[in-house]
């Protein structure tokens, strides 16, 4: 049994994150698991993955994010499936903050694209 340790919160530019579990504790290569949250007005630029594939689930509802020009606005328990390539990006409109659990499949460095 593991228990990993989570990060600390990290801010970036419109949103945070928090590392819970890397590769090395999950056990594979190129897997990290981590909670994103997006704060009330925020927006986070469009972007894609050349390598990495996204799982989401939706811990706490509020925005919407867009996905290769499909607008989604998740509820809370929802999983979406963000594929390498996918564009997509998140606002929150709310007035709490949006937070979903990313599960990276195949991680790579330097693999985001900014759109």
């Amino acid at each position: 049994m593991k228990r990993p340790e989570p990060s600390e919160w990290k801010d970036r530019d419109s949103y945070r994150k928090q590392i819970l579990a890397t590769e090395e504790e999950i056990g594979f290569d190129g897997n990290l698991l981590q909670v994103v949250e997006i704060p009330p007005g925020e927006h986070v630029e469009p972007h894609y993955h050349r390598e990495t594939e996204e799982v989401f689930y939706i811990l706490q509802s509020g925005g919407t994010l867009v996905i290769d020009d499909t607008e989604i606005t998740p509820d809370e328990g929802e999983v979406i499936i963000c594929e390498p390539g996918d564009v997509h990006e998140v606002t929150n409109e709310s007035d709490r903050p949006f937070r979903i659990l990313v599960f990276k499949v195949n991680l790579t460095d330097d693999d985001t694209v900014w759109v």
